[in-house]
């Protein structure tokens, strides 16, 4: 007999969790192969979106992480301004462009790009990641979304 109120919290959590499973099994099935010159790829049905989340200093892990996670088929979503790559002395790179609030802003950015994401990828080479990225893992994680580590051995272990 079905309830007249609908579905109970339990039945749809399992109903979202089988959903979930099924997405998964479909994108992992191949529907169009491509080629790049003697690499032959193909493309998942509805590719995973990836956010890359760290510090600006990693600037090559970030080129690095873009080009495997786009050759493994995932969209990627990335930060587009690197102010520690250019050595900046001040902080978030202020020297070179940037305020305080358009600090704020583009942090804030980010983390609209982490709704559109199925998953985050944290860049945290030798363990370390800034407080912006702190805050980017704790929205990520109060909006259930995947979290995975450059680096897995050092995750939430900031020096």
């Amino acid at each position: 007999m079905k309830n007249p109120n609908g579905p109970s919290i339990e039945e749809k959590e399992y109903m979202i969790e089988q959903l979930r499973d099924l997405e998964e099994e479909q994108s992992s099935k191949m529907f169009k192969d491509q080629y790049l010159g003697d690499w032959k790829m193909t493309a998942p049905i509805r590719p995973r979106i990836v956010c890359l989340c760290g510090s600006t200093r990693f600037y090559e892990e970030f080129q690095k992480a873009n080009f495997i996670e786009t050759m493994n088929g995932n969209i990627v979503l990335t930060i587009g301004f690197y102010p520690h790559a250019q050595f900046s002395k001040k902080d978030h790179g202020e020297d070179v462009g940037i305020t305080r609030e358009q600090k704020i802003f583009l942090d804030e950015l980010h983390k609209r790009k982490i709704d559109l994401a199925d998953e985050i990828l944290v860049i945290n080479i030798g363990g370390y990641y800034g407080e912006s990225t702190a805050s980017e893992i704790a929205y990520a994680q109060a909006i259930n979304r995947r979290i995975r580590w450059v680096e897995p051995d050092k995750a939430f272990k900031r020096p």
